[in-house]
C-alpha cells in the first residue's frame, strides 16, 4: 500500500531533513512576515536543493503540522524509510549496538524523545508494532529533533515474534521491569542485546515479557516515584548498556 506524504515541523527536524536527507523533502512551508535565522537557513538549504518554498499563514502551518509548536517551519517529506526486521538485523555493524523495542508506546512526544535518545546513544535501531502504538506523526518528528534521519526503524506486526527473531540472530532480550531480577549498573548484563521498553504504568505486556531472557530493573529511590515514563526509561537503559559495553571493551584491551 502506498504511504501518504509525511510532515515534519520545528527548526531542528526541518533543518535535519534538508541537511541529511534532502531527497526526502518535497516542499518547505514557512510563515509569512519576519524571518529568524533558522527560517532563513531553511530557505537557503531548500533553494540550494531545488525544494519549492511556499508561504502559508500560521493557521495553515498548524493544520499541516498538527501542532501549533511548529516554529514557522513545516516540511512535506516522502515517507520515512522503514526496514523489515530482517534488513534491520542484517544492517547492524560488527559491534552490534543495542536494538530498542517499544511495546505499546502511544504518546507522540514520548516516542519522539525515545528516537532522539536512540540517535544520541548509538542504538542499532528502533522497532515498534503497527497496532496500539503511535505512528510517525509531525509531533513525533518534532520531538525527535532530526533523529528520524539517522535511526534505523522497523515497524512489525507482532512484537513478541520480533523478540524471537532477534534472539535467533544472537541477541539477548532484556526487558525493562520494575520487579526485574537484575539491576542496571549493578549486575552484569549479557551482550549483544535488544532492550524492550513498555508504556508508562502498564510496562511490557506479559506475552512479550515472557519471551525475554532477562528482566532489568532501573534502581530508584524507594517510595519516591512508582515508575518512569518510557522515554526516560529507554534513555537510562541505553546509557547503562552502552556504559557496560565500553567497560567490557576497555577490560579486553587492558
Amino acid at each position: 500500500m502506498r504511504r501518504k506524504p509525511e510532515y515534519v515541523c520545528g527548526a531542528h527536524s526541518v533543518l535535519a531533513a534538508l541537511s541529511r536527507g534532502p531527497e526526502r523533502v518535497r516542499r518547505l512551508f514557512i510563515a509569512g512576515g519576519r524571518r529568524n535565522r533558522r527560517v532563513a537557513e531553511a530557505i537557503r538549504l531548500a533553494e540550494e536543493r531545488g525544494v519549492p518554498v511556499e508561504t502559508l499563514d500560521p493557521g495553515q502551518l498548524t493544520k499541516k503540522a498538527a501542532t501549533a509548536q511548529h516554529q514557522n517551519l513545516v516540511a512535506e517529506v516522502h515517507p520515512t524509510p522503514l526496514l523489515s526486521l530482517d534488513d534491520l538485523i542484517e544492517a547492524q555493524p560488527a559491534e552490534a549496538p543495542p536494538v530498542l523495542l517499544l511495546d505499546g508506546v502511544q504518546d507522540p512526544r514520548n516516542f519522539g524523545a525515545i528516537l532522539r535518545s536512540a540517535a544520541a546513544l548509538g542504538a542499532g535501531g528502533v522497532v515498534w508494532p503497527k497496532d496500539n502504538a503511535v505512528g510517525l506523526t509531525p509531533v513525533v518528528a518534532k520531538a525527535a529533533a532530526g533523529a528520524l534521519e539517522v535511526v534505523p526503524l522497523a515497524r512489525v506486526t507482532n512484537l513478541a515474534r520480533a523478540v524471537s527473531a532477534l534472539k535467533e540472530a544472537g541477541y539477548w532480550a532484556l526487558a525493562a521491569d520494575a520487579h526485574g531480577d537484575r539491576t542496571l549498573g549493578v549486575d552484569e548484563l549479557p551482550r549483544p542485546c535488544c532492550l524492550v521498553v513498555g508504556a508508562e504504568g502498564r510496562g511490557v505486556r506479559p506475552l512479550v515479557l515472557k519471551n525475554c531472557d532477562v528482566r532489568v530493573r532501573i534502581p530508584m529511590e524507594e517510595g519516591v516515584v512508582s515508575s518512569l515514563n518510557a522515554s526516560v526509561a529507554a534513555a537510562i537503559l541505553l546509557h547503562g548498556v552502552r556504559g557496560t559495553r565500553r567497560m567490557g571493551e576497555d577490560a579486553a584491551q587492558a
